[in-house]
């Protein structure tokens, strides 16, 4: 959330970037009181709009409007409006930019929009709503409109904005370059705000949902605390960056903000179908990065023979960055009905002497096999271990089918294979899916690989 013009009224990032193209067409969808007009009006208000439109309202008198959204009138600078929180039953104050239409005919509305198209000095048409229009018509004639209602809007270069009722897939959502839907969201037995971004043509869009208030008649996304803990969402880390470490793939790295925390751990969770070998091709990016940095990586010994298999072939420079551990991990004295408790536990001797070795301010990361060490590891304790030596930590384990461990962690990803495609599910804390893609070429001789990760949603 960083393009808006104002931190008071604020939408999307990605809906912003839609709206400011040069022409298009949005659907507004929500059940009665979600929003819809409060949205319509602060897009107004952050497109920085003050005369250069035409609002049609069908529900609504314009004066209503302005009673209920009191900031308009200090926004369009409405010298003759009552400001004393009294009713206006006086002409509409700002013809001729917002229009009255509860009574007219759909015919002679349909012509206005039509018209307004056409007319430069109104680039921007709002309908809340249209099923106000759409309503008296029958259904073949609906359809005939909104197709032309499309076929001009494209000839005349406009930008055009419906606001429907109800969150039903109508024709309208076939037609229109863009659809968003305000709609509730239980939370703990209350009722949230979320707009939900469906489809905006043209534009990547990289979160889908945002919870958002009204407060005093003001659309407001709430911002991501996590936002606020990384740099600029567009920056192209290396493995190394201050405070943040790449995971190896530019597409994930943007998604993180910049790549992984500093001192995190993340949880890597594989299907049998993907295999250790699977994982550590996923992760082969990020270790010939790592060694190829001022960075020291620890790999557990058990995967080092798939680390090694993927690499018969491959430029093997670099390596005396990269160490074989055998265990990361020792176990305290513990009674022996917790002979697979990880309670109370320590770093490993060799690791220990490893890491007595580095300089302190050197970066060390450590790729650790979970499975090696039992199932019932004090997770909490061996998170926080980890992060109080290692810059960062990927655990790597047997995906179950109900994950017990996510919530002890800093990131969440699940690794599967379906029809023989490469899928990676990150669960915390972003909610994304993307297809990982190789392809293998030989230059100079030596096999390499080609990595193509693709976000889907």
């Amino acid at each position: 959330m960083n393009e808006n013009n104002n931190h008071t009224f604020q939408i999307p990032d990605d809906l912003l970037r839609f709206l400011k193209n040069e022409t298009y067409s949005l659907l507004i969808k929500g059940e009665p009181g979600r929003g819809k007009t409060a949205l319509c009006l602060t897009i107004l208000r952050v497109l920085n709009i003050k005369n250069n439109f035409f609002y049609i309202s069908t529900r609504l008198s314009p004066n209503k409007l302005f009673y209920y959204f009191k900031w308009i009138n200090k926004y369009l600078k409405n010298k003759n409006s009552n400001l004393n929180g009294k009713y206006s039953k006086n002409e509409n104050l700002f013809a001729p930019y917002f229009e009255d239409a509860r009574l007219d005919e759909p015919e002679s509305l349909f012509e206005r929009i039509t018209n307004q198209l056409m007319d430069v000095r109104a680039p921007l048409i709002i309908v809340d709503s249209w099923d106000g229009i759409a309503s008296f018509m029958d259904r073949e004639s609906r359809l005939n409109n909104e197709r032309v209602l499309q076929t001009w809007l494209e000839r005349a270069g406009g930008r055009l904005i419906l606001v429907q009722e109800g969150t039903e897939i109508s024709t309208l959502d076939y037609l229109v370059d863009g659809v968003v839907t305000l709609r509730n969201k239980n939370y703990q037995g209350h009722e949230l705000r979320e707009i939900y971004l469906n489809k905006l043509r043209g534009v990547n869009v990289t979160k889908k949902s945002f919870l958002f208030t009204l407060q005093d008649g003001i659309f407001r996304t709430i911002e991501s605390y996590h936002d606020y803990l990384t740099s600029d969402p567009f920056f192209k880390s290396s493995i190394v960056t201050s405070n943040k470490f790449g995971s190896g793939y530019d597409v994930l790295n943007n998604d993180l903000n910049g790549g992984f925390l500093d001192n995190s751990t993340i949880l890597i969770e594989y299907d049998f179908k993907i295999g250790l070998r699977g994982v550590m091709l996923f992760l082969l990016k990020f270790i010939n990065e790592s060694i190829q940095k001022p960075a020291k990586l620890f790999v557990e010994s058990s995967l080092i023979k798939s680390y090694y298999s993927i690499l018969t072939e491959s430029n093997k420079d670099n390596f005396d960055n990269l160490t074989s551990i055998s265990n990361f991990f020792k176990k305290s004295e513990v009674n022996s009905f917790q002979k697979n408790s990880l309670e109370n536990i320590t770093l490993s001797d060799s690791l220990n002497e490893e890491l007595e070795k580095l300089e302190p301010d050197l970066p060390k990361f450590c790729i650790v096999d979970l499975d090696n060490y039992g199932q019932e590891i004090h997770y909490p304790e061996l998170s926080n271990l980890l992060k109080n030596h290692m810059n960062i930590s990927l655990l790597i384990k047997k995906l179950e089918i109900q994950s017990r461990y996510s919530n002890f962690y800093d990131y969440h990803l699940q690794l599967s294979s379906v029809d023989r495609i490469f899928f990676i599910t990150f669960t915390h804390p972003v909610s994304n899916i993307y297809v990982l893609e190789f392809k293998k070429n030989k230059i100079d001789g030596k096999l390499v690989y080609k990595f193509n990760l693709n976000r889907i949603f």
